[in-house]
């Protein structure tokens, strides 16, 4: 889920990255809150942003309008209810998320 946010908000042209995302083998080691990864905004004016495009994924599914959309990345074509290329592993752009 962290690593599907930070790609949401890199497509929004907010700068992000997972933080201590390997740090899950130290569950039962140290207190779990720490073994959590954790998305980092580069630019800390951009925060209420990243926070609002977040809500605003956590709040629901996307829909969509029924039509296929085709990867950005390898050109597949991919059914509307799909979020991800079955074929390359790439995220739907935001912009055909709605």
């Amino acid at each position: 889920m962290a690593g599907f946010i930070e790609t949401l908000l890199q497509e929004a042209g907010i700068p992000a990255y997972v933080n201590q995302a390997g740090l899950y083998g130290a569950v039962g080691e140290v207190p779990p809150t720490e073994t959590w990864a954790r998305i980092m905004v580069v630019h800390e004016e951009q925060a209420e942003e990243a926070r609002a495009i977040i809500l605003e994924y956590l709040e629901g599914e996307p829909e969509h309008d029924g039509r296929d959309w085709k990867c950005p990345r390898c050109g597949e074509v991919i059914e509307p209810q799909f979020t991800q290329c079955w074929n390359c592993g790439r995220d739907k752009p935001r912009e055909t998320l709605s």
